[in-house]
């Protein structure tokens, strides 16, 4: 009897949650996951009507890591041992990802403690893809 009204609190303590709650626990989760650790790869991609570019922000010979704080700002480490300018992000959804001004919409769950992601970016016939990886 007392396992069926434990069972009955559960349930009801579930039914409880609306979705909304639910879906900023899923974006709380993601976002403490692009958080937690560095990124030591960063590449964006940029296909601007057919015309293909490269650009790496993070991972050369003069920066070594990318790192997302809580103030809501990106800080990309130096080789000279010295942070970048900070960069503006924001995570409004778990799958969506405000970077530098640019929205992207990440195409793999952040949960699930991946090694890297990527997000894509379209507008006016131009597409930005940003992959990031750790090691």
């Amino acid at each position: 009897m007392k396992k069926l009204m434990i069972l009955g609190l559960v349930a009801l303590g579930f039914a409880s949650c609306s979705k909304e709650t639910l879906s900023y626990a899923e974006r709380d989760t993601a976002l403490n996951l692009l958080r937690a650790n560095k990124w030591y790869d960063v590449v964006k991609y940029n296909d601007v009507n057919g015309a293909n570019t490269s650009d790496t922000l993070v991972g050369d010979k003069t920066t070594e890591y990318i790192e997302f704080r809580a103030n809501d700002f990106a800080y990309i480490m130096q080789s000279d041992k010295n942070f970048g300018p900070a960069i503006p992000y924001s995570m409004p959804e778990k799958q969506v990802l405000i970077f530098d001004g640019v929205t992207y919409q990440i195409e793999q769950s952040l949960i699930g403690g991946l090694k890297q992601f990527s997000g894509t970016s379209t507008t006016n016939g131009k597409t930005d893809k940003i992959v990031f990886k750790r090691r």
